[in-house]
């Protein structure tokens, strides 16, 4: 799914990284990727990830685990990401394009792991299990299966054509919808995305993923008011989702909450994971800041660089630190 690129998403959005080839000095806006399961699982392995443009490999990174990528590109190209990794099917996406004013892009890229069953098989985690999939007839949950299939080899077309028959199965499928959603998303036609994001909430109240996914886009359209509605739902149903929690703090430090938004942050860290989503703590140093409390300012800041010391932000941060600790604002 293609999420969105204000300031306020980079927060939470940006990982350590080890960049090989990067080329170009005109680089001018933050590409994030994130690898994931087709079920929203995390990843316990190593991930490579290639950045390619018209003319082959621009840079290479390589992390552990379930975290994020970032890339620096330029604003208006056409690029496109190779994914592979023990343990998981080797994925090349589609060409996908960086807008001309884009300052921050986020790509989503979901694979699977050969091990991986059938959306709302017994071997997911349990509260990855929405209530729409308890009983997903084997027509629609083969039809799942080939789109997913066809989604991760790129073919957003033949995997749209595969949820769709999902849904006419099995009308209550809310992965399905969510997964045309994605695929609108990267065609893009936001308002369609929506709908389809809104379809799979109709189809199961309680399927998390679809309320994070709306969320976010309302966050892209400066809704924060919206935007924690929808994410306070889906917490609600799963508080175990650190990137709910955490795009949650988001919203309510863009909304000017700033206590609850110390309060979410504390919340983030608290759950397994948490260090993907270590520049919340930049966030809460930032607000800590301003409140004219500079030893906790201090500590959140800390925390950033202990969990991503290679960040693209570690400078910035250890200056403000420095600034703080000299008893000045920078």
């Amino acid at each position: 799914m293609t999420r969105p690129f204000l300031t306020f998403i980079s927060l939470l959005l940006a990982c350590s990284f080890s960049l090989v080839g990067q080329q170009g000095t005109k680089e001018n806006c933050d590409l994030l990727v994130r690898v994931r399961t087709m079920d929203e699982r995390s990843l316990e392995t190593p991930i490579q990830v290639q950045l390619l443009g018209s003319q082959g490999v621009i840079a290479t990174a390589t992390v552990v685990g379930d975290q994020n990528l970032h890339f620096k590109v330029i604003s208006g190209k056409t690029y496109r990401l190779n994914v592979s990794g023990t343990g998981i099917q080797t994925v090349t996406t589609p060409f996908f394009d960086v807008e001309p004013l884009e300052q921050q892009h986020t790509e989503t890229v979901h694979v699977k792991a050969p091990d991986q069953k059938g959306p709302g098989n017994s071997t997911q985690q349990p509260n990855s299990i929405s209530v729409s999939e308890m009983n997903i007839p084997n027509k629609a949950s083969a039809e799942m299966e080939k789109g997913i299939d066809a989604y991760a080899k790129g073919d957003l077309n033949g995997a749209a054509a595969h949820f769709e028959k999902a849904t006419a199965e099995y009308s209550h499928y809310a992965r399905a919808y969510d997964m045309l959603g994605a695929i609108a998303m990267k065609q893009p036609d936001r308002a369609k995305a929506r709908k389809l994001f809104m379809k799979s909430i109709e189809a199961d109240s309680t399927f998390s993923p679809a309320y994070v996914d709306l969320a976010r886009m309302d966050l892209q359209d400066r809704k924060y008011g919206e935007s924690e509605a929808l994410l306070m739902k889906a917490i609600a149903f799963n508080p175990t989702l650190p990137d709910a929690v955490a795009l949650l703090a988001t919203a309510e430090f863009a909304n000017k909450e700033y206590d609850k938004a110390l309060a979410d942050v504390e919340r983030t860290h608290a759950l397994r994971n948490h260090e993907q989503y270590a520049e919340v703590h930049v966030m809460a140093g930032k607000v800590l800041r301003m409140q004219n409390h500079p030893d906790a300012a201090i500590a959140q800041f800390e925390l950033f660089l202990k969990e991503k010391p290679d960040s693209p932000q570690a400078e910035s941060v250890r200056s403000a630190m420095s600034a703080l600790a000299a008893g000045r604002q920078p």
